[in-house]
């Protein structure tokens, strides 16, 4: 009896059938490889002085499937409202070669123009995936 009891069928897990020595397939986030993200925060830099810009800055901590990742931003669309929602876009682009498999904290952050002194979100995206959605929006004056 006991011989058999190791043929019974098991649930297969995600990458279960990944032949040996392959690593399973992540999932499908719309090539974000992000695998968790926390710690965002958004404000607005409107301090005044010579040459001063009131400026959107968004931070926060993603995790990443290897060290070595850049990271670059893009403004994305916001609403027309008196005081705005903004979307930001995050991109991640692999290292070059071959690198060590653990996972990796990396600081991310955005700086750029905004487009009102007040923001009543900004949503940070990576792919099709929304990390966030920061709505304290403070304005540092």
């Amino acid at each position: 009896m006991f011989a058999l009891s190791g043929c019974a069928q098991q649930a297969s897990s995600p990458g279960a059938d990944a032949p040996s020595g392959e690593e399973p397939a992540m999932p499908d986030n719309g090539d974000c490889p992000v695998i968790d993200s926390r710690d965002w925060k958004a404000w607005v830099n409107a301090m005044p002085g010579p040459g001063a810009e009131t400026t959107l800055i968004v931070e926060g901590a993603v995790d990443m499937p290897t060290p070595g990742y850049t990271f670059s931003w893009e403004a994305g669309m916001a609403d027309r409202s008196a005081v705005p929602a903004q979307r930001l876009h995050l991109t991640a682009t692999a290292p070059d070669g071959m690198v060590t498999q653990v996972i990796t904290t990396e600081n991310v952050r955005y700086e750029g123009p905004a487009i009102a002194k007040e923001y009543r979100a900004a949503a940070v995206m990576c792919g099709d995936e929304l990390l966030a959605e920061i709505t304290d929006v403070v304005t540092a004056e």
